[in-house]
């Protein structure tokens, strides 16, 4: 207990979050490797880069004929294959295999999202043209009816009349925002579930391309897939999407999500599960632990010193933070709950797998956790403050605060006027300037450098070189250029004043100087036990005491170094001249005190003089007074007998 009491308060406190921070960093890399990102590759390669038409792909399909191709060449054979790659005849257990390494969770899913006819008005002169109308999707024009359709096929005089009855499923899958189109898709739709057997699965396909399925009501089609690898314990949601604007485009995308969703869950049920995934599981619980007590430990002092605890920025910060990783906490027992409901159903193949909404929650998790990461690292800043050479950063952005407050408004403006410029001028031809988000974000490259001149200039060759020059004239080297001249005269205020204040070295705030003393710690017990083995030589060598002043003078002596180094030519000669006016102020000051004192003793000197004076002139008076005489008849006497004599 004594060798902890020697530790500043500072420091206790700094080590128990660097301790948190250790922990935190083990809970989010210990279950993390690249084995995600390979399974996904593969994923990707097998259903997104084959060609089923000469050079054309899943990313690159434009009609709904080579949407209904990909489904027929490229999904349907790689989700249910039959043969290996040397062409010999897969088993039953090896059919339910993607790519020979991706176990089938249950069965595939597809999903389609349509409109209402006449969810739209014609102009009157074209309503005898335009039979139908379906407008853009949204939660009120969706069609939320089963799909029926009897199809009559007639052949050599034969009549064949076959029916696709397609259920519509509400919360079949959760909503969706499309990347590409920005809209959001309900996740309602009309479902068709692919059972495990090729021949029933290319039967039900093949109504589907004779019943006009995907007709021009359908906005959207989602296919669903769920595997599992056990070579790397991970299970893979895959989703593609294929949109069919309204307009008229063709939109298609992946979203491939590799997740260790069942490694917890094989922990508590001691199912055989890594020593890495029990340890990773058992550091997450502690950590967990430290955030309940830290966030009991916010409503003590919450408790003690009132809200008014909470104005302080840095307290702000670590509530926001604590608000996060508790709801980090929830979002986690939430997925491990639904995994644990859903996990017997891993061997069910008969079924659809519903892991759509656990992979949010994880997904959720890590964007919470991405967020969480960037203000756990920024609280340490609160702890080097005291440590004026490390609390640079902070000091520089209180300085400039305000005038880059003023700046920011400035940019504003500025972005604003020309991102609505650049899309009202190119939004209808080039993609990056199709929306006023998407302008934004693209005017934002462009004064990092990354922007396409040529493709404004094919549209507009006038207007778009216009507005580009003056768009990075203005932003670039007017606006920018003061941002960044703000900061750097905020940041040269705050070395001028650390060198001016910083200069002692002997003055050492708590942190700092505990942090040395476990840095020199190994150095001190490595001497302690040479001595200990070896034996202590006669000459001792200096002292402690003589060993500290030491450590000070060179600590002193680098100090100065530093601030050497750190100032620039003109800064050295501010310096010079600061030195030399302070040399002879002292001067100054020394000589005029020397003349004080100077005066001061001639005072006295005087004083005394007139004293003694004063002193004489009463003596002379009282002797004439009383024997003057007497003394003028002796000294004529004396002087008569001397002149006998």
């Amino acid at each position: 207990m004594a060798f902890y009491r020697t530790w500043s308060e500072e420091f206790k406190e700094f080590a128990l979050y660097l301790f948190f921070v250790i922990l935190f960093c083990a809970v989010i890399f210990m279950p993390r490797n690249a084995d995600p990102y390979f399974m996904a590759k593969g994923i990707r390669d097998t259903f997104t880069t084959n060609e089923f038409t000469y050079n054309i792909d899943f990313d690159r399909m434009t009609t709904k004929k080579q949407a209904l191709d990909w489904f027929e060449d490229v999904l349907i054979p790689n989700l249910l294959p039959e043969e290996d790659y040397n062409g010999n005849e897969l088993t039953k257990l090896e059919k339910q295999f993607i790519t020979g390494y991706n176990k089938r969770l249950g069965t595939a899913r597809i999903r389609t999202v349509k409109v209402q006819d006449n969810s739209c008005t014609v102009p009157a002169q074209l309503q005898s043209k335009i039979q139908e109308c379906y407008a853009t999707i949204s939660a009120d024009n969706q069609d939320k009816t089963d799909y029926w359709n009897n199809h009559t096929v007639i052949k050599n005089n034969k009549v064949t009349s076959t029916i696709l009855d397609v259920p519509y499923m509400e919360g079949a899958d959760a909503s969706w925002y499309s990347p590409a189109t920005k809209l959001t898709y309900p996740g309602g739709g009309q479902v068709i579930e692919l059972d495990n057997d090729l021949a029933n699965v290319t039967e039900v396909w093949s109504k589907v391309k004779s019943h006009d399925f995907l007709d021009s009501s359908t906005r959207a089609v989602f296919v669903n897939v769920n595997m599992y690898n056990a070579n790397v314990d991970l299970v893979s949601a895959t989703k593609f999407s294929i949109e069919f604007s309204s307009a008229g485009a063709v939109f298609t995308s992946s979203q491939i999500r590799c997740l260790p969703l069942i490694r917890p869950v094989r922990v508590l049920l001691g199912d055989g599960a890594t020593s890495n995934a029990s340890l990773t599981f058992t550091l997450e619980l502690v950590f967990f632990g430290m955030v309940l007590m830290y966030i009991l430990n916010e409503f003590r002092i919450i408790k003690i010193h009132g809200y008014v605890y909470l104005k302080n920025i840095w307290n702000q910060l670590e509530a926001i933070n604590l608000f996060l990783f508790l709801v980090v906490m929830i979002l986690r027992a939430l997925s491990l709950g639904y995994i644990g409901n859903v996990y017997d159903s891993f061997a069910i193949d008969d079924t659809y797998l519903d892991l759509d909404w656990v992979v949010y929650f994880a997904k959720l998790v890590e964007n919470v956790n991405a967020f969480n990461a960037v203000l756990t690292f920024l609280k340490l800043f609160k702890f080097v403050r005291e440590n004026r050479r490390m609390s640079q950063l902070i000091d520089t952005v209180e300085l400039a605060s305000i005038d880059m407050g003023s700046i920011m408004v400035i940019i504003l403006v500025i972005a604003t006027g020309y991102g609505i410029a650049f899309h009202i001028a190119f939004g209808h031809a080039v993609t990056e300037y199709r929306d006023f988000a998407e302008s934004l974000f693209t005017l934002f490259l462009a004064t990092l450098g990354d922007f396409d001149m040529d493709e404004l200039r094919s549209y507009n060759q006038v207007l778009g070189a216009f507005l580009f020059v003056t768009f990075i004239v203005i932003m670039f080297f007017v606006v920018i250029s003061m941002f960044l001249a703000i900061v750097d005269s905020a940041y040269e205020s705050v070395r001028e004043q650390l060198l001016e204040d910083g200069g002692d070295a002997d003055e050492m705030d708590p942190l700092t100087r505990d942090v040395l003393r476990i840095i020199t710690a190994p150095t001190i017990i490595g001497n302690k036990i040479f001595v200990l083995f070896v034996g202590e030589k006669e000459d001792k060598g200096p002292s402690e005491e003589e060993l500290e002043k030491r450590r000070k003078e060179e600590a002193k002596k680098l100090a100065e170094e530093e601030k050497k180094k750190m100032m620039s030519p003109e800064m050295m000669e501010r310096q010079a001249k600061l030195k030399v006016e302070h040399d002879f102020k002292s001067l100054y000051d020394e000589a005029m005190g020397r003349i004080d004192k100077l005066k001061a003793s001639q005072d006295s000197l005087q004083k005394t003089l007139n004293l003694i004076s004063d002193n004489i002139t009463i003596v002379d008076q009282g002797g004439e007074g009383e024997g003057g005489g007497e003394g003028e008849q002796t000294m004529g006497d004396t002087i008569v007998q001397e002149g006998g004599e």
